[in-house]
């Protein structure tokens, strides 16, 4: 392997639980690097990460400025990534990465965009948001704002913590705003258009600020599933109980009030209980019915322990979650531990597995904790609910979580040796329930003239009642394009054959449906699909008028334009052409879809208006 800074961790991991060591879920992988683990020797921040649609890890962060690395699945770094798999920004100014892991999206088109800390030059105790797009290897993209990047002063100090792309191509991003350390009582929410530059039709000129009577300080920000804006956020009542709060936005900015009370819901743990109540959120995530969990610390004085709660869609606390909508567990059932949730991922069957930061030496590792879909610990996880590693000679910890396709848990994070004090990148994988490379063989996707066709064998359908071929255009948005019953015994062999791929990239994987409500899933296979009659789009982005090429001359073609929710904007019919010229000039500026139907077949591009 070319790459020379690839380190394998040399010396030897304590496993956390001892039985069934290799298949138990929750503990390592063993066919993956050394013990489960693999360590880099570039340091990148604290190993923030997202997971491509081909299940490439890209780790955000900070190594003197803004980094990204991306690895392969096996933990090698992708040296088709920036510079032998690495890519580091800096800008005018120093440009000091990313310190939130939910500051950064991955576009649809595989670029990159990244809400930073940012230190103008020659100004003295300022910092700044800086928001910085790449393309899909890494460079500065120069089409967004000023050559890649667009820059924000909202006061002495300007600091992201969340960061969601909205369906039509515009960033909104979340923070904080103070004027000094203990000015803890302003949050943001700021709109960028898709390619830079405030969005004046956000609040007022592009930017929200709030502000509060108690010490409020912003954790995270999704879109949820009515596509409103939530801001998490704790909110410190000093002497009492502090609380995990969440406020809604309309898409314009404005409080929405239908949420919760008046816009803003909150979960107070310990609620009714004497003394100081000290709690905190670190994130949020939306679960597939739209409910909202959240996790991280709270308990009594200095006892803190691992707190997740849940939100209905509407901001009504979760009744059925936990004891009452939360739950406090302290790290296996050790009261003098000091534990926290850092963040969470959701399992097919509802299941909740989270990462644990312990604070005692015996227990420094990577933490997992899986909790049942109402909130409860999930014994058959690990080790009485808990799994991950342990390690006697450094501080190790993950920042990130991701589900693999293939049901296996993977984390990226950081360690800290105590001999040199070297400080690495961590990459780490863990066994799971019902690994589908147990249940699954021969999985193929073959392009067979104008179709493609996706072929299997299974070892394994004791519990099995079907199978779902899933397809996605991206590699995150799936849908169902058939299924199969089960043949109910090991060895059979499966086939369907898709006879109207998508133009372009298709990404199919196998649901296996259980007799008992449970789904997994196979892995992701892609198939590129290239129509001999390629219809393309230019220029794009365009201002007046935009001109289709490649259509069929010996047949009619229906052109539509839709919004990003799929409305109808115009409508047209075109017959012997092979290109045309459309009028843009009444559209507002934003992202447009523009649907191609020819014999039977759909062609989907994207458009931005300026």
């Amino acid at each position: 392997m070319k790459n020379k800074f690839k380190i394998l961790i040399a010396f030897v991991f304590v496993f956390i639980t001892t039985k069934n060591i290799y298949a138990q879920a929750g503990t390592p992988d063993p066919t993956f690097g050394i013990g489960g683990t693999i360590r880099e020797n570039t340091f990148n921040g604290y190993g923030y990460s997202i997971m491509l649609p081909d299940e490439k890890i890209l780790v955000i962060g900070s190594y003197g400025g803004l980094c990204l690395d991306r690895f392969n699945t096996d933990g090698s770094y992708d040296e088709s990534f920036g510079m032998n798999g690495r890519s580091s920004i800096s800008l005018k100014g120093k440009l000091a990465g990313v310190e939130n892991n939910k500051t950064y999206s991955l576009l649809d088109d595989g670029k990159i965009v990244c809400a930073a800390m940012y230190y103008p030059t020659g100004v003295f105790g300022k910092l700044n948001l800086a928001v910085v797009r790449t393309d899909s290897i890494g460079n500065l993209d120069s089409s967004f704002g000023n050559n890649g990047f667009d820059t924000l002063e909202l006061d002495n100090a300007t600091i992201a913590t969340g960061l969601v792309v909205q369906p039509d191509g515009k960033i909104v991003i979340s923070g904080d705003v103070k004027k000094s350390a203990y000015d803890e009582k302003r949050t943001f929410i700021c709109r960028y258009m898709p390619d830079g530059g405030l969005d004046p039709s956000f609040g007022v000129g592009g930017i929200v600020i709030t502000t509060y009577t108690n010490a409020t300080n912003s954790n995270s920000l999704i879109i949820n599933a009515a596509g409103k804006l939530i801001r998490g956020s704790n909110n410190n009542i000093y002497d009492t109980h502090s609380s995990f709060m969440l406020e809604s936005f309309n898409t314009d900015g404005s409080k929405d009030i239908s949420f919760g009370e008046n816009g803003v819901a909150k979960y107070i743990f310990g609620l009714g209980q004497d003394g100081y109540w000290n709690s905190v959120m670190y994130m949020m995530a939306q679960q597939p019915d739209g409910k909202i969990t959240c996790c991280g610390e709270s308990g009594k004085g200095d006892e803190e322990s691992m707190a997740l709660c849940r939100f209905n869609i509407d901001g009504s606390i979760d009744g059925s979650f936990g004891e009452g909508g939360g739950i406090i567990v302290p790290f296996k059932n050790n009261s003098n531990t000091v534990s926290k949730v850092y963040e969470l991922c959701f399992q097919p069957d509802g299941k909740i597995i989270t990462i644990a930061g312990i604070h005692e030496s015996s227990l420094r590792g990577i933490n997992l904790v899986r909790y049942t879909s109402s909130g409860q610990i999930d014994p058959t996880f690990g080790e009485n609910g808990y799994g991950g590693v342990n390690n006697d000679t450094a501080d190790i910890g993950a920042s990130s979580i991701h589900l693999l396709s293939n049901g296996k848990i993977f984390t990226t994070g950081q360690l800290l040796t105590y001999i040199g004090q070297k400080t690495y990148t961590l990459l780490a994988r863990f066994n799971n329930d019902n690994v589908l490379a147990a249940h699954f063989k021969d999985l193929k996707a073959i392009r067979e003239n104008d179709a493609i066709t996706i072929s299997w064998q299974t070892l394994n359908e004791d519990n099995t009642k079907s199978f779902t071929v899933e397809r996605s255009g991206n590699g995150k948005d799936f849908l169902g394009i058939t299924t199969l019953p089960a043949k109910h015994a090991a060895g059979n062999a499966y086939s369907y054959t898709d006879k109207n791929p998508l133009n372009g990239d298709n990404y199919y994987r196998i649901k296996e449906n259980a007799a008992n409500g449970t789904n997994t899933y196979s892995q992701i296979l892609k198939v590129t699909f290239a129509d001999s009659q390629t219809i393309s789009l230019y220029p794009n982005p365009a201002k007046n008028t935009v001109t289709l090429k490649g259509l069929n001359i010996n047949a009619t073609a229906t052109i539509k334009i839709t919004d990003m929710q799929g409305r109808e904007i115009s409508k047209q019919n075109f017959s012997n052409t092979s290109s045309t010229t459309l009028s843009i000039k009444t559209l507002a500026q934003g992202s447009y879809f523009i649907l191609v139907e020819q014999e039977g077949k759909l062609t989907k591009l994207r458009l931005v208006k300026e």
